[in-house]
């Protein structure tokens, strides 16, 4: 079974050969992001702010605008410190601010943080939530996190120095997906509502999963799952599943939330043995997010990851 999650943990050698300027890049966000010394950040709503970088973009240019925000950000004053038009390198630097504590969305080359983090997929794309070691420890000391991913050709980050991973998670996985690439695996629903329902539960979705294994019923096993997921996968996931023998759930519980997604924790017992790695009494944790009013899922894993500090 193929595990969506990784573990990224970067090697030493990393932070020792880092030059003076970069370390000094890694640790500040100011250093990381803010424009030149000669900018100053126009404070606007968010709506004004986006619909200005918008329009001083190239056409084309990808822009990854926060759906979802703690709330103690202040989406009445946000400042945009930085936007650039240059249609070989197009910027922007957009800052949502809570007293000290501010999130910064950008466009245009930032570094790697040394350390360790999450790989995953932000808007179809892998994507790495990094941050520095010591935070696994001392998650109250501000250190910076950094969500990075790359869309045509273009560096687009999330990074807070206060802010914990997991709300960087959680607005990663909450952008708006106006101008996102189109997936590697397209695919149109045919039978939407099969496995999916407006209005039902996370580990509804899981067990109705479940339910559809050993029917041969691709489309409906589909309905699922994210498109995020069968774009990355492809529709082949839903034979998989499909072809399986038929399966008796024994649990189906939510056990945490990692970035806003609920991580349900299932048990079955397949009527005959599957073959290969599954084993005749599989347990996986499958993580869910809402896609049209519905739970589908992102991502199957043979262990639990619990939120990034």
């Amino acid at each position: 079974m193929r595990v969506l999650w990784r573990l990224v943990v970067a090697v030493a050698v990393v932070a020792a050969c880092t030059s003076p300027a970069a370390s000094s890049a890694l640790a500040s966000p100011v250093a990381a992001t803010s424009a030149s010394p000669a900018a100053r950040p126009r404070v606007m709503s968010d709506a004004v702010v986006w619909a200005e970088v918008r329009a001083g973009l190239p056409p084309g240019t990808p822009v990854a605008m926060p759906t979802w925000l703690p709330a103690t950000l202040d989406r009445d004053h946000v400042e945009l410190r930085d936007l650039r038009a240059d249609p070989a390198d197009p910027r922007y630097i957009v800052a949502y601010l809570a007293g000290a504590r501010e999130i910064v969305f950008a466009l245009g080359q930032v570094p790697q943080i040394a350390g360790s983090g999450y790989g995953m997929r932000v808007r179809g794309v892998p994507a790495t939530l990094t941050f520095p070691i010591s935070l696994w420890s001392d998650a109250a000391t501000p250190a910076m996190r950094r969500v990075r991913w790359i869309e045509r050709g273009r560096v687009l980050s999330i990074s807070s120095d206060t802010f914990t991973g997991d709300d960087l998670l959680h607005v990663a996985w909450s952008l708006d997906p106006t101008t996102q690439p189109a997936p590697a695996n397209a695919y149109t629903r045919l039978n939407e509502g099969a496995c999916a329902k407006v209005g039902g539960a996370p580990e509804d979705t899981v067990r109705a999963l479940l339910a559809l294994t050993g029917w041969h019923q691709r489309d409906a096993v589909l309905d699922c799952f994210a498109n995020e997921y069968i774009g990355e996968a492809s529709a082949g996931v839903g034979t998989m599943w499909a072809e399986l023998p038929s399966a008796t759930v024994s649990d189906a519980k939510q056990v945490s939330v990692t970035g806003g997604r609920p991580i349900i924790q299932a048990s079955w017992a397949f009527a005959t043995d599957p073959g290969g790695a599954w084993g005749t009494r599989p347990t996986r944790f499958f993580d869910l997010g809402l896609e049209s009013g519905r739970w589908r899922i992102h991502a199957i894993n043979s262990a639990p990851v619990g939120p990034p500090p």
